[in-house]
This record gives C-alpha cells, structure tokens and sequence, in this order.
C-alpha cells in the first residue's frame, strides 16, 4: 500500500508541473503579440487652384466615402484646408465637394454612380433661381485605407471647378431709347453626376437674369453647372442654349429678341465663356430690335492660387 500512494504523488506532481509550463507559455505568447488596429488614421489636405476670381472662396467641404466591397456611405465634413479621421480599413471611392454654394443642393448620394450636384425649382415659382456660388470638387474611383497608417501620411487633393462663368455682352445701337433690360438663358444645366465629373445632359432649366447697362449696352455675368470640354475624349450630348432679351424703353413699353445659341457654350473650351451679341434698337411706326451678329468664345479662366 505504501508503494502505491508513493506512485500516484509522483504522477500528480509531474502533471502540475507540466500544466503550470503550459499556462506560462500560453501568457507569454499573449503578451508578445501586438494588438491590430480596427481603424485606418488619414490625414487630408485640398489645394485650391481653380478658385474664381470675384467669387467667395469655399468654407465648407463634404466628403462621401463608399466602400467598394459592402457597406454604407460615410459622410464627414470640415473645412477647406482638409480633414483627419479614421476610417475601417478598406478599399473606398470618394467624392469631395464643397457644400457651401448658393442655389445648389445634392441628391442620390447613397451611391457613388448616382450622386448629383443639383439646382433646386423654387416651390413659390416652380423655377429655378440662378447659381450664386461657386462649386468644386473631386471624384477619387479607388483609396485604399489601411490599418494603423500614421496621422503625419497626408494626402493631397486638386479640387477642380465645376462651374463655368459665362458673360453675355450685348452691344446695342440705340441704347438712349433703353431704360433697363432683363432676359433669361434656357438649356442650363440642371444637374451635374460627382462621380462622372460630367453634366446630365437630359435635366435641363432656364434661368433668368437681370443686366448693368452703360452707354454702350447691357451686360450680365452667370454661373452654370459643367466643365469644359477635354482634349481627345468625347463629351456627353450638349444641351442647347438660347437667349431671350427683354427690352425696357424709356416711355416705359417693351420689345423683345430671341437668339438660339447651339451648343456653342458646351463646345467653348474654358471655365470662362464669352458671348458677345449685337444688336439694334430702331424706331419706326413702333419700336423693334434687330440682332445684327453674336459669337461665342472662351475668356480668361482668372484664378487664384
């Protein structure tokens, strides 16, 4: 019997021992293991060069994260210097834009194909009021965020113009019988695809618009949704755009014109078009106002930087 209770002393305390080295290993193997981060830091900054002269600068800048796999869109906000934050390690399409412009709302931004820049109708009117502020933005169609990316990895970003500034000048022989004249631009377009970088060319509206008269004639300047054309791709379908003048005269009647412009300022390469219209204001039985000529150009794309 005292052989026997000597065994079994024995083989318990070699089966301690062995489960005492087992938790040892296993607590060790724990420590030495670094803990993953669930997150990815990124550090954003935005570089203005296409900042219209004359115009507020942006304040406010939107970014739209979509994740390429599955998920939904994040959505942060913050100034026009940039952004830090974190985000879930991922691949993601982005969208930045700012969303401080007058007269421009966005819509079907759950996903990427589908977010629009857009020009509201006025619920009094059922018409659309012309754009005031300028918009930019960016369309990124691959970011990779990774885990544990440091806060001093900055990235930067070129904002592009979204809008184009199109002057009309009216020339007018005859201008002592004119007191004011006010007219509006159809084919505006009324929405504009973030992610393509392109008009809608099937949303189109009309704008109307009020002039600064001297001695020599009326002139008016507008903001219209697009970008220019690019060299060597092929632009989408054109809207086309006419003018229509309303001529107040000084015994207080009005005469009209009308001027169908084609494609011309979709097809004007620059962020600034020039349409340049002559016209004659004549005095026979009645009053009637002839258009003698007009062009289409592209100005000067001032900018700051």
């Amino acid at each position: 019997m005292m052989i026997i209770r000597g065994e079994i002393g024995c083989s318990c305390g070699i089966a301690a021992c062995i489960l005492m080295i087992i938790t040892c290993f296993i607590k060790c193997s724990t420590k030495e293991e670094p803990e993953q981060s669930s997150y990815g830091f990124i550090s954003y900054s935005l570089k203005w060069e296409q900042v219209l002269s004359g115009y507020e600068s942006p304040k406010k800048v939107r970014y739209c994260f979509y994740p390429m796999e599955k998920g939904a869109m994040t959505q942060i906000e913050g100034d026009a210097d940039g952004l830090k934050f974190t985000l879930p390690p991922d691949k993601y399409r982005l969208l930045v834009f700012n969303c401080d412009a007058d007269n421009i709302e966005f819509r079907n931004m759950n996903t990427y194909e589908t977010a629009e820049a857009f020009i509201p109708e006025t619920k009094a009117t059922g018409t659309r009021a012309s754009v005031r502020t300028p918009l930019y933005g960016i369309a990124i169609n691959e970011l990779e965020v990774e885990a544990n990316e440091g806060t001093n990895n900055e990235r930067e970003f070129k904002m592009a113009s979204l809008i184009r500034e199109v002057t009309i000048d009216i020339k007018v022989d005859g201008m002592e019988h004119i007191k004011e004249c006010k007219g509006e631009l159809s084919g505006i377009p009324a929405a504009f695809n973030l992610s393509k970088q392109e008009i809608v060319p099937d949303k189109t509206t009309t704008v109307n618009f009020e002039t600064t008269t001297s001695a020599e004639g009326v002139k008016t300047n507008l903001l219209i949704l697009g970008t220019a054309p690019k060299t060597g791709e092929k632009p989408p379908v054109l809207p086309t755009n006419e003018v229509k003048l309303d001529f107040t005269l000084n015994d207080g009647s009005t005469i009209s014109s009308s001027l169908d412009l084609g494609n011309s300022i979709g097809e004007a390469e620059g962020d600034h078009v020039n349409v340049d219209v002559s016209v004659a204001v004549e005095k026979n039985v009645t009053f009637s106002v002839t258009i003698k000529n007009w062009e289409v150009s592209a100005g000067d794309n001032m900018t700051i930087e």
